[in-house]
């Protein structure tokens, strides 16, 4: 996958974090292919598929990992603030049940076998998922945590632009979604989404969501399926982020597994 270990990543971080952050404190976690920064066990998956992605920018990806991990940790108003006070940044996310110790305490609900929807605060450049004892302090319902996140995502989403693909006869056999805004994934929830593209996939149609940042609708028939298997596999096992490499069924009714 690599050319870079992921022995030889840990030990990158051991050496860029103290120089440009002397204070951090840094420990192997417990978990596999983790670390404990400042005390807070932190899997190291995503940020090395993002370095393994893009080698030459290393050294920033770790830098920028470590301030946003440092700004989470400090306890900024948004871990203290009301459900009042901060429904208007809340988003849904879609993850995989097995998420891992840093979602242990995350506040989610079931979407279909294997995957989670959680909730999360957006600030300027990081997401910080809800844990549970915030939730409970704010008093509200999980119906109305996840009606508010819904509606955020639908209003974020308006003036969203997909890229459409056509097959020899000018028939749209896939769209995709992917904005970068980390929401691209969580998409796949969005209301309307049957009604909008059933027009031009079908229905039901199909949906993959490799990872958070990739929302790949596409029609539900053995040619487009076999064609997009191979490339929905290698993304969900090669990017950060990841959610699942199965495939979904987008119908009248809801999201159900293929």
């Amino acid at each position: 996958m690599s050319a870079i270990s992921r022995e030889q990543f840990v030990e990158q971080i051991f050496r860029v974090v103290p120089e440009k952050f002397p204070l951090v404190k840094l420990a192997r976690g417990d978990e596999p292919f983790s670390m404990r920064v400042n005390g807070h066990v932190v899997s190291l998956e995503n940020i090395y598929r993002l370095a393994v992605l893009h080698p030459e920018e290393m050294r920033h990806h770790i830098e920028r990992w470590v301030v946003e991990l440092i700004r989470a940790a400090e306890g900024t108003p948004d871990r203290t603030g009301t459900f009042e006070q901060l429904k208007e940044r809340i988003f849904p996310m879609v993850l995989p049940e097995d998420a891992g110790p840093a979602h242990r305490e995350t506040v989610s609900q079931s979407l279909v076998d294997g995957l989670r929807i959680a909730y999360a605060i957006d600030s300027d450049r990081t997401i910080a998922y809800i844990p549970q004892a915030q939730f409970e302090a704010w008093n509200v319902t999980e119906d109305d945590l996840h009606d508010v996140a819904l509606e955020n995502l639908v209003s974020h989403s308006e003036t969203m632009v997909a890229s459409a693909a056509q097959d020899e006869s000018g028939k749209i056999s896939l769209i995709l979604f992917q904005t970068g805004d980390g929401y691209d994934a969580s998409r796949i929830l969005l209301p309307t989404l049957h009604d909008r593209l059933k027009e031009h996939l079908g229905s039901p149609f199909a949906a993959a969501i490799p990872t958070r940042d990739i929302l790949l609708c596409f029609r539900n028939d053995a040619e487009t399926i076999a064609r997009l298997r191979e490339q929905i596999s290698e993304d969900y096992q090669n990017m950060p982020h990841q959610v699942t490499d199965r495939l979904l069924l987008v119908t009248p009714d809801g999201i159900a597994a293929m």
